[in-house]
């Protein structure tokens, strides 16, 4: 059975599996950067940037990912022509779209964990706003959002299969097609689980070393 594992097999298989991961990594950067945004709009005492926040939060959460990806790749450009793009393009936008709005409210509820009295005596030393979000607020808050941000990065590994429906030839519409040609769907589609499985596990364990360096310091200073 599995003798289907042929050199070009793998190879696809390969090809497949670095698609994944592109998409994977690329919509992490661009989704932790939208929800960084989102979550400071969402904490603005601005009302147009919170509503707008909360606007795009609440659409992107309540929607499901594969109506989201069906909307980028075939009604928006009947809608705007101009932004037409790539299905690989199309992905990397859906998936970073709904990635930041999950951040977004991972982010806001971890800055909000921030004590504020630490807030009140860094702005009583004359910080300025900024100095305060990336001197206090960014550097506690992550400890808080890691693991929560880990979850959703595995997540999001997985849900990037979903990017087969617009016809990205990612891991799993690249086994579609070679259990088309070989018919073995049994091993190839034990081939992508058990990838899928090790990707996540590497994730994960990527993740708890992060989140461990960034409590260090903390627990050195407890003991002192």
């Amino acid at each position: 059975m599995f003798d289907v594992f042929t050199p070009d097999v793998l190879r696809a298989l390969w090809r497949g599996t670095q698609i994944t991961l592109s998409l994977t990594l690329l919509a992490s950067v661009f989704g932790l950067a939208l929800g960084f945004v989102g979550a400071l709009g969402r904490t603005s005492r601005v009302w147009p940037l919170r509503a707008l926040a909360g606007v795009y939060i609440e659409i992107f959460r309540g929607t499901p990912l594969l109506v989201q990806l069906f909307f980028l790749f075939f009604a928006l450009p009947q809608i705007v022509p101009q932004l037409r793009l790539s299905p690989f393009n199309t992905a990397v936008l859906g998936l970073s779209l709904f990635t930041g709005a999950y951040a977004a409210e991972i982010i806001r509820g971890s800055l909000n964990a921030v004590d504020r009295g630490q807030t009140e005596a860094a702005r009583a030393l004359g910080l300025k706003p900024l100095q305060v979000l990336r001197l206090v607020l960014v550097p506690q808050a992550a400890r808080v959002a890691v693991p929560a941000l880990g979850n959703q990065f595995i997540g999001l590994l997985k849900d990037s299969s979903l990017a087969s429906v617009i016809t990205v030839t990612e891991l799993l519409l690249t086994t579609r097609g070679l259990v088309s040609v070989t018919y073995q769907p049994v091993p190839l589609y034990l081939a992508i689980g058990l990838i899928y499985f090790l990707l996540s596990n590497v994730a994960a364990r990527l993740f708890r070393r992060l989140e461990s360096r960034l409590n260090r310091p903390y627990r050195l200073a407890a003991r002192h």
